[in-house]
């Protein structure tokens, strides 16, 4: 879907996994109808960054997640940012996540 009016701000917020294997939701943010979510994992990362839609899709250790890499990065056009799940392979690691709104 196009989108065709000027966004009025940019919402930007940081994601950490806390222990690697137990993957973690994003904060929960309404995003608009039209409007891509970037997740970047983060320069400063030792490790991959899985990304999922579910805690189960986004485990390291499954088969179902997105890898990536430091700097790496992905879009999505979901609804809400708590629809994306992270895991890493490196505890502490995390991503950095922006849309407009």
């Amino acid at each position: 879907m196009a989108r065709f009016i000027n966004s009025g701000a940019i919402i930007s917020f940081q994601k950490n996994v806390t222990t690697s294997g137990t993957p973690v939701q994003l904060t929960t943010n309404v995003v608009p109808d039209g409007v891509s979510v970037v997740v970047k994992a983060k320069k400063a990362n030792t490790g991959d960054i899985a990304v999922g839609g579910s805690s189960a899709q986004a485990l390291n250790s499954g088969t179902s997640f997105f890898r990536l890499q430091p700097e790496q990065s992905i879009s999505y056009q979901v609804s809400n940012t708590d629809l994306i799940w992270i895991d890493c392979t490196s505890s502490g690691d995390g991503v950095e996540v922006t849309y407009e709104y």
